[in-house]
């Protein structure tokens, strides 16, 4: 391969990033408030003040997390998300500090957050584990790590089928991916660990695999209950049920 999978990456959700910020509902406000409603157990147990949004996107975990009394930084790749995030920043009257950034070399000091999150992610990372170690070190000592994804492409025949269904039909919707998918990740997949492995149990084992303390999943059902009410048939069939949360902790005494 030419080119390094990140380049590739990074050219797609540029390209991807106008149509992703418009999001897969209609309702906005009320998908906001089944976020903070399921971030909230994460956050009201421990000293939280700042936070680092690791892909961000288009500031959707920002934006959240700001409105909950947490000062956010956004950082992604991509330079158009970047300016998504941007412009949603300004039209919500949110103050959203953004930087452009590798999720697997951050340009932080290391203990310098409370929290690090980050959704919809670590399935498109080359390296998952040096991204969490990296995650880790800029994390303060007792600080968390949260960790929202989605198994998008299980290989079971059952999904397979359901996201052949899923693509004809949003083939001919007009909210279809106006990017070619498959043109940008099919060349690179193999060089994603999580591709096909983003899955509680994978990802609950890469957690303690870095050290992190107290690893554990939510299924998050409410925000998966509201999807599957709130979405267009496509997504549903391609998606149901898929979103859960992974949480860990850094222990008191590690200095990584």
């Amino acid at each position: 391969m030419d080119r390094h999978p990140k380049e590739i990456i990074a050219e797609y959700w540029d390209l991807r990033s106008e149509s992703y910020a418009r999001g897969v509902t209609a309702n906005g406000a009320e998908e906001r408030r089944v976020w903070k409603r399921c971030l909230e157990p994460f956050t009201a147990d421990c000293n939280i003040r700042s936070a680092l949004d690791v892909g961000t996107g288009a500031g959707f975990l920002s934006f959240i997390l700001i409105d909950m009394g947490i000062d956010a930084i956004g950082m992604d790749l991509s330079r158009g998300m970047l300016s998504q995030a941007k412009e949603a920043s300004s039209h919500q009257r949110f103050h959203l500090e953004l930087c452009q950034a590798d999720a697997e070399s951050l340009p932080f000091r290391s203990s310098s957050f409370d929290m690090v999150v980050s959704r919809h992610l670590l399935w498109t990372l080359p390296d998952p584990a040096r991204a969490l170690n990296e995650w880790m070190r800029i994390l303060r000592p007792g600080g968390r790590i949260l960790a929202i994804d989605g198994n998008w492409f299980d290989p079971s025949p059952k999904k397979r089928l359901a996201r052949g269904i899923s693509n004809l039909l949003s083939s001919r919707s007009q909210n279809r991916n106006p990017i070619p998918f498959q043109k940008f990740y099919q060349p690179i997949e193999k060089h994603l660990p999580l591709y096909q492995k983003s899955e509680p149990n994978r990802c609950h084992a890469l957690f303690e695999a870095s050290g992190l303390k107290d690893v554990a999943i939510d299924r998050l059902q409410e925000v998966n209950r509201f999807y599957r009410g709130h979405t267009n048939l496509s997504y549903r069939l391609a998606n149901a049920d898929a979103v859960f949360l992974v949480m860990g902790e850094k222990g008191a005494g590690q200095l990584r």
